[in-house]
Parts: structure tokens; sequence; C-alpha cells
């Protein structure tokens, strides 16, 4: 951050299945501090998503007709007994929404027992079909391929009235670097 400083104000996050919790949310509180924007473009999902929820202005990247943007929250669970935290609260997603989730509809999410269960957040447009929802809560039991149609469906909630996205504005962006072994810095996605 120190190298590119003044340079940099959005945040792309693209395709991860996420990390340690602790991590996620320290990087998400310096995201905020630094007021940078962020984007989600593919499956970005635990550690991954709580780092989303802390940009300024937050939105999805424009449809990518190859998959679905997607967002995914969950609990923290210990690295070595597998089991949900019970200690950690849902603070972090409370204040990073500016209270439009509130602690009992956090608690959906973060109390899965099932490391596997997520709350599953689509951009209205971009469900496979209109009359699919927009979130849907996954116990973790759900058959992967069949998730559309096993996990339940929120019909009344969307990414924008619980305050995971900022605007139903989407941006344009072109494909991520290609990764190499080579030990190069990409200055910018773009």
């Amino acid at each position: 951050m120190i190298r590119f400083d003044g340079q940099l104000t959005t945040i792309v996050l693209h395709d991860s299945g996420g990390g340690d919790s602790t991590a996620g949310r320290k990087i998400g509180l310096d995201i905020r501090k630094r007021g940078f924007n962020s984007i989600v473009s593919g499956r970005c999902s635990s550690a991954c998503a709580n780092m989303f929820l802390a940009g300024v202005d937050r939105q999805y990247a424009a449809a990518d007709k190859s998959r679905r943007h997607v967002l995914g929250y969950h609990g923290s669970y210990n690295k070595v007994t597998k089991r949900l935290n019970r200690n950690r609260t849902g603070d972090y997603f409370v204040d990073m929404t500016d209270g439009k989730m509130t602690e009992d509809f956090v608690d959906r999410f973060i109390k899965l027992e099932n490391r596997s269960g997520l709350m599953r957040f689509f951009h209205r447009h971009q469900r496979l079909q209109y009359d699919d929802p927009s979130v849907q809560l996954c116990k973790g039991s759900e058959e992967r391929a069949k998730r559309d149609e096993q996990c339940e469906h929120l019909p009344d909630i969307d990414a924008l009235s619980v305050g995971v996205v900022t605007s139903w504005n989407t941006t344009s962006i072109p494909p991520p670097p290609t990764p190499t072994r080579e030990k190069k810095t990409v200055a910018s996605w773009w």
C-alpha cells in the first residue's frame, strides 16, 4: 500500500473462496480506513466477502455471460476443531452496512453450524431466471450442483436492502491478469 499510496481507489475481489476470518476483517477495516471502493467479480465468499463489505462504495462487476457474480457470508470456524466460533459477534457486519444488517439478520448466517453453509447474494439482474431470489441461505448440506433448488430462498431481501452493496450499478472490468510462475508485479488490473 505504501508503494501505490494515492494511486488506488478501488479494490476488485475476484474468485476467492475466502480464508482466515480475522485477517479478512482486519484487511476490511484497512480498506474502509483508506476510503477504497470495492467490486466483486466472480465468486467471493468468507474472508473475501468480509473485505468486500468494507468498501465505501460496493458493487458487482458487470454481467459476464460465463458466470454469475456472488457474495457468500458465513460464521467463523476454529481452524483446528472446524467448529463454529460462538464468541464471534455480528458487529462487523452491522458496522460495515451502517446498521442495514441487523444483529438478528446476521445471526442467520454467522450461526450456521456447517462450514459449507453460507448466505449467498446475487445481483438482481444476474440471477439464472427472473423469478429466482437474489438471496439464498444454504445450510451446507445441499448438493453443490443443486443449490439453486435446495437452498432456502429469501424473497423479500436483496443485497441493496441489507447494505451488502451500496447501489445496483455495475462496473465493466477487463478479464483479470493471467497468473504466471514468473515473479512479476502487475501494477494494475486495468
